[in-house]
């Protein structure tokens, strides 16, 4: 069983690209844009939905209901340069 940091922050970007954070200040880029055409999350693409994300016992979710997996998140991010 594999064990995954636990999402700590999120903050959206350009392009419905997702920064996370986990525990330990790990940074990681989700580019978010291809759930967009599923069906659950479809309304998202109203951008003023998209950045209302939030984190929530440990993964992201948004005023309108949906959510998303925090390991999933974590397994299809790069990470992110630090600068």
């Amino acid at each position: 069983m594999n064990t995954y940091p636990k999402l700590t922050d999120v903050k959206t970007l350009p392009n419905y690209c997702l920064l996370l954070t986990f525990n330990e200040a790990e940074t990681r880029y989700y580019d978010f844009k291809p759930n967009l055409n599923h069906k659950y999350y479809n309304t998202l693409k109203n951008k003023n939905l998209f950045d209302a994300v939030s984190v929530a016992d440990g993964e992201i979710e948004w005023a309108s209901g949906q959510d998303f997996c925090p390991n999933t998140l974590y397994e299809n991010s790069v990470p992110a340069e630090n600068n």
